[in-house]
């Protein structure tokens, strides 16, 4: 066995082994419990004066934490979720965005130089069939993965190491597929998340409310549309 393949063997267990670790932790202490909407309304006070207080070191400590959280498999709806409540649009958008972006890329090259014999067993049966769509375009159809919901976002992550994608490539199509269904969601939720702040109770009602109906407005016509592009230019082809 060479250096390198034991350097491989080394790194990918510290990996693995930080991964159980964080989720071990996360359900041991009931992290997901801080993640509801009681939770937020409960102590919305508290919440939104520390974060008016402190929004320059929460923006860096929610990106860095997106980072490590996307490097490290984790799944994208707990960090939209908090994104939409602790930052408005523009803010809570641009943070979710490169934060999982850097940290999907920073995957993407370790698991291409250390993981891709292990992607290649795994993935290489199911996805084969995506080959040709990454070869003749591999930049517009890693955007399209990520602009439709079906494939976990752990999988989309890791699926380009089967194609070689180049990494330039992988970081704006992740951005810019990434982007529609963000802003769409971050926007429903930071105006669920202002009603919240002013005391009103989440209800039925609140659906006329301009900052939650046009979000969802906005969310059925873009699932309308993806529908529309899946069942005609790419059903036919996988």
């Amino acid at each position: 066995m060479t250096q390198l393949s034991k350097l491989k063997i080394i790194l990918g267990i510290i990996y693995l082994t930080i991964v159980a670790l964080v989720v071990f932790l996360f359900f041991y202490y009931h992290v997901y419990s801080y993640l509801n909407t009681d939770f937020i309304k409960n102590n919305r006070q508290e919440i939104f004066k520390f974060r008016d207080k402190h929004i320059f070191l929460i923006s860096i400590a929610f990106f860095l934490f997106c980072v490590i959280w996307v490097f490290l498999l984790g799944f994208g709806t707990p960090l939209i979720i908090l994104a939409g409540f602790v930052f408005d649009l523009f803010l809570g958008s641009v943070l979710f965005l490169f934060g999982c972006a850097v940290g999907a890329t920073l995957l993407y090259i370790f698991a291409n130089n250390y993981f891709k014999t292990l992607i290649f067993n795994y993935f290489r049966s199911r996805y084969e069939n995506f080959s040709h769509h990454f070869n003749d375009n591999e930049f517009s159809y890693l955007l399209f993965l990520r602009i439709v919901p079906g494939i976990p976002f752990q999988v989309i992550n890791l699926l380009p190491v089967l194609f070689d994608m180049k990494v330039k490539n992988y970081f704006f199509a992740t951005i810019l597929g990434m982007a529609p269904g963000t802003i769409i969601i971050i926007s429903l939720i930071s105006g669920i998340s202002s009603k919240i702040e002013e005391g009103i109770d989440f209800n039925i009602n609140l659906l006329s409310d301009p900052q939650i109906s046009i979000p969802l407005a906005a969310l059925a016509v873009m699932i309308l549309v993806i529908n529309y592009i899946k069942k005609n230019f790419f059903r036919g082809k996988n």
